[in-house]
């Protein structure tokens, strides 16, 4: 009777591992559609103000890939968050997959033809054998690099504006006080 039980109690253990770990990844697979969600949102909202052709010019860059495709992808009623995951996505499908997906063109005509069936980026991921975590990475440092950039072009511009307001003037010493004397000290 002993061995009869344990065998039932070891059986419903495996069984309940055995259901619970698709609970699992379905959660992962969730949170990480969740946070792609947020950084498209973050992406579109930094984006609000910065003109298309720089914004293109920018991820054409980052994603190695003609300014013109991704203009393309930005004309067909998308966002700027909604490009930048596409690119990540096909840029991740080109790396994971590289024989049936060998340039850019290909993973994303793959996975627009996905999005015109109304497919979302989770269940796209999963049809083609991948998860979502490397894009979702891939899409936070496309995010942070756009933050850093439009940083960087406000900074240039308030400098240039100072300077203006100085009347272009710089000073001598870049704001260093001089050097007081030490009397009995050779110069």
């Amino acid at each position: 009777m002993n061995q009869t039980t344990a065998k039932t109690v070891l059986s419903g253990l495996i069984l309940l591992l055995a259901l619970g770990i698709p609970l699992w990844a379905q959660a992962d697979d969730k949170k990480d559609e969740t946070n792609l969600e947020s950084v498209r949102k973050d992406i579109d909202k930094d984006t609000a103000t910065v003109k298309a052709e720089t914004r293109a010019q920018e991820l054409a860059k980052q994603f190695k890939v003609d300014s013109g495709v991704v203009q393309g992808l930005h004309a067909n009623k998308q966002g700027w968050g909604e490009t930048t995951i596409e690119l990540s996505m096909a840029q991740h499908l080109t790396q994971s997959n590289p024989k049936d997906y060998p340039t850019m063109t290909d993973a994303l005509n793959k996975i627009s033809a996905m999005r015109a069936d109304k497919m979302g980026w989770g269940k796209i991921a999963k049809d083609l054998g991948f998860k979502l975590g490397p894009v979702v990475r891939e899409a936070r440092h496309v995010r942070n690099e756009m933050r850093k950039e439009a940083r960087r072009e406000r900074s240039e511009k308030n400098e240039k504006h100072e300077r203006a307001e100085k009347g272009g003037e710089r000073p001598d010493h870049a704001g260093r006080p001089d050097r007081p004397e030490h009397p009995g000290k050779p110069r």
